[in-house]
């Protein structure tokens, strides 16, 4: 199967528009921060587009999702509008945390996406229970569990994995290894020749893939989801990519060196599959460059309606913080 042929044209260019909206949103997102307009900080998934995407593209309403801290493309492969990731990021009332909560830390519980917190691996055990819930009701619920490759140190990430093998629970976790844990490169941060060679510690199976072709993962990922749905088991799936702008906008990333981010430019999420879907005669170059624009149009609108929505009120300050007893 060649994943470049063997796929729509409608959905080749969902898959593109999903990657140019994040892209989109996250440099209008830097540009506000810099403005001094964003509560909290900014970080991008620059270069990481295609994992999110290929992933939710493959999904049924059922399954859970446990997104990371650069995986803006799962809360929009999942159908959150860009204005209301601009109402999350400025802080607005009718946001997904109503204001209560800034930049990454929101989820979408009827989209099947869990809030993001900062202590990286914490989820992972929290979407591996849904899923088995999900299952002890009759759902067919599959799970995505995100995790950078830092975060697969720690014993969070350790008891998600150990606790679905042992249970057979049908959950992908998604190792996006972008070569760096903040500013710890992958040979300071583990010994293994590939993080994939954990699989087996865990007696699971463990698959490798090119993070930055979307196309070649939507098969992929496809596949592999196919296959728990009916025979359910976790798989753990190590995405190679590669982090293109520092840990956060508030940090230059100068500990890269220059020679690895310019090797990992050319091979730009957002740039393979233009080239891949333009040499399988999919789209043209003109059909790209128009949903380039249309993107780029619908961002635009989307944060100038997000910078008129309203500011929490003061006085509502308790309200939806803490349960009622």
């Amino acid at each position: 199967m060649n994943p470049q042929t063997d796929i729509s044209k409608e959905a080749a260019l969902a898959l593109l528009r999903v990657m140019l909206l994040a892209r989109r949103i996250e440099e209008r997102l830097i540009r506000l921060y810099h403005q001094g307009r964003i509560f909290g900080g900014v970080y991008c998934g620059f270069g990481q587009e295609a994992i999110g995407t290929a992933t939710t593209a493959v999904s049924s309403a059922d399954d859970l999702f446990a997104p990371c801290i650069r995986d803006m493309t799962v809360h929009l492969g999942r159908g959150t509008p860009p204005r209301d990731i601009f109402r999350q990021f400025l802080g607005r009332a009718n946001g997904p945390t109503r204001g209560r909560d800034g930049n990454i830390h929101y989820g979408e519980l009827h989209r099947g996406v869990f809030a993001f917190i900062s202590h990286l691996g914490a989820m992972l055990p929290v979407v591996t229970g849904g899923v088995m819930a999900r299952r002890r009701l009759g759902r067919p619920a599959v799970g995505f569990a995100y995790i950078g490759d830092g975060g697969t140190s720690t014993g969070d990430f350790h008891e998600a994995v150990n606790f679905a093998a042992v249970f057979d629970v049908p959950v992908i976790f998604v190792v996006e290894n972008n070569q760096f844990a903040y500013s710890t490169p992958n040979a300071h941060q583990f010994r293994c020749r590939s993080l994939v060679d954990r699989a087996v510690g865990y007696g699971i199976q463990g698959v490798t893939a090119d993070g930055n072709d979307v196309l070649g993962l939507h098969a992929t990922v496809g596949a592999l989801v196919a296959e728990i749905r009916e025979k359910p088991r976790p798989v753990l799936l190590v995405c190679e990519t590669m982090r293109m702008r520092g840990h956060g906008e508030h940090d230059d990333g100068s500990y890269v060196p220059r020679e690895l981010l310019e090797t990992w430019a050319k091979r730009c999420p957002l740039l393979v599959a233009r080239e891949q879907l333009i040499a399988a005669g999919i789209a043209t170059a003109a059909e790209l460059d128009a949903l380039d624009a249309a993107v780029q149009a619908e961002v635009n609108e989307a944060y100038q309606q997000a910078l008129s929505d309203p500011l929490p009120n003061p006085a509502t300050l308790m309200e939806g913080v803490y349960a009622v007893g």
